[in-house]
């Protein structure tokens, strides 16, 4: 037992510095003096039984003397390395945190569409497809037909006389009346509600053509002015004769004042004197029906001038009336072209949304196909809500990922901003994307553009360094 009690001492003496490690204390016996050692309890007998085994009283070994001292005095080249390494580990993270950035994004959902959007051709009557022109995938142009829409008239027959109607006014439209007159009109009688149109088309263009298309106004006219012409001359004759008239009044007036003096001093007879008188009134009533004869040649031209003047008039109204008949008609094939027959908005390839046949039934308004424009361009539009969005402006890039093809096997796509709407609509803002790579992703590969393609779009506002936003957030607390 005493034997114990020396080996527990000198264990409670050993040199408690180097336990420690040479630091804080400086000699073991100044750390007794100030502690008070409390002995550890002895362990509770555990035996079911009751007796002691002699080991409950063993104190665990501690470490040696030697390895006391290795682990107090680590190695030098430890200690070097461990601090060349623990700097190299911390100038790779600040590189990191340089290079790496860490933009803010603002997300919002986005659609590729066409430059020159879809058109569709849509019914605009309720009635059958009575025959369909296209098929699905057919390249067609602008203004071809389509389908022709249930209708009393024959469509054939309307047709043919749009070609006749766009031609006669073709040539009214250059002044060319006198090869209207020529164009012969058939007949028509299933042109079921543009047969009133065509009626009075018709009987105009009959009237007209009978009395100018063959002269017979033209011929009156020209007889008028024929005797305007006469007039006119004869009106010349009457002026010459009325100066020689005049010249020859004046010579009998100087002849009977010569004859009046005469016979004043009586050197003539009184019958002279009056013959002279007599011949100057005869000169004068001459004058006179001469004057009066020029003036009704002046009211014959007159007469003249007004017939030709009604002639023209009557020309031009009945010219006027046959191209309002014209055009008249022509509005109404255009309107019933409109509801009865499908065109081509614009040139492209044909797209069916449903199956279509022939003799189906369609209603107003109902969509039947649509006409997919080529090599019109593209570009993305984007509807932007309220969060973030004073941070988005013109110019910044997007990234664009697509649902139809995943971004992690072929990449993203870069866009940017456009434009941006200046009045939201539902409190979303509308933002117009261009792509200046076009459709090639960051992985090189070429998506091939199809109209409507969905996907999300991240706006980089602000595209910051790792290192900046960690000092950002350190200098925001002395700033709060």
């Amino acid at each position: 037992m005493e034997e114990k009690s020396n080996i527990s001492e000198k264990l409670l003496r050993t040199n408690l510095m180097e336990l420690l490690g040479g630091k804080g204390i400086e000699s073991t016996s100044e750390l007794l003096k100030q502690a008070t050692i409390i002995p550890p309890e002895p362990p509770l007998n555990n035996n079911k039984n009751g007796w002691n085994d002699g080991n409950n009283d063993r104190i665990p070994e501690l470490r040696s003397f030697e390895v006391n001292e290795i682990l107090s005095k680590p190695p030098a080249w430890l200690i070097r390395w461990g601090i060349t390494i623990f700097f190299f580990v911390l100038i790779l993270m600040l590189a990191v945190t340089w290079f790496v950035r860490y933009p803010d994004l603002v997300r919002g959902n986005l659609k590729i569409v066409s430059q020159n959007l879809p058109k569709s051709v849509i019914a605009k009557t309720d009635g059958k497809l009575v025959k369909l022109l296209v098929n699905d995938g057919q390249t067609v142009q602008e203004g071809q037909k389509i389908a022709f829409f249930e209708s009393t008239a024959n469509h054939k027959e309307v047709l043919i006389l749009s070609d006749l109607t766009d031609s006669l006014v073709n040539l009214t439209t250059k002044d060319n009346l006198s090869a209207v007159y020529t164009v012969e009109i058939p007949s028509f009688f299933k042109l079921g509600e543009l047969q009133k149109s065509y009626q009075v088309f018709q009987e105009i263009f009959t009237r007209v053509k009978s009395f100018v298309g063959t002269g017979t106004y033209l011929q009156k006219r020209k007889m008028i002015e024929n005797d305007y012409t006469q007039l006119n001359s004869l009106q010349i004759n009457l002026k010459n004769q009325i100066k020689n008239n005049q010249k020859d009044l004046a010579l009998a007036e100087d002849e009977l004042e010569s004859q009046k003096r005469l016979q004043e001093k009586g050197y003539v007879s009184k019958n002279d004197y009056r013959q002279a008188m007599s011949k100057v009134l005869s000169k004068q009533q001459s004058n006179e029906q001469m004057l009066s004869s020029m003036k009704n040649n002046i009211m014959s031209q007159n007469q003249k001038q007004q017939e030709i003047l009604e002639l023209d008039k009557t020309i031009t109204e009945q010219k006027n009336a046959l191209i309002q008949a014209m055009h008249t008609l022509k509005s109404d094939i255009e309107s019933w072209k409109q509801r009865y027959i499908a065109i081509a908005p614009t040139a492209g390839k044909v797209i069916f949304l449903t199956s279509l046949q022939e003799n189906q039934s369609v209603k107003t308004g109902q969509e039947l196909l649509y006409v997919l424009p080529k090599g019109e361009g593209f570009h993305g539009e984007m509807n932007i809500g309220q969060f973030n969005f004073g941070k988005v402006k013109r110019g910044q890039e997007i990234i664009i990922k697509l649902q139809s093809y995943s971004y992690e096997e072929y990449g993203t796509l870069r866009g940017q901003i456009k434009s941006i709407s200046e009045i939201p609509i539902d409190s979303v803002y509308f933002v117009k994307v261009s792509f200046p790579k076009g459709l090639t992703t960051s992985a090189n590969k070429t998506i091939p553009f199809r109209n409507g393609m969905t996907a999300t779009g991240e706006i980089i506002t602000e595209d910051k360094r790792l290192i900046e936003r960690f000092l950002k957030e350190f200098m925001s607390v002395f700033e709060r």
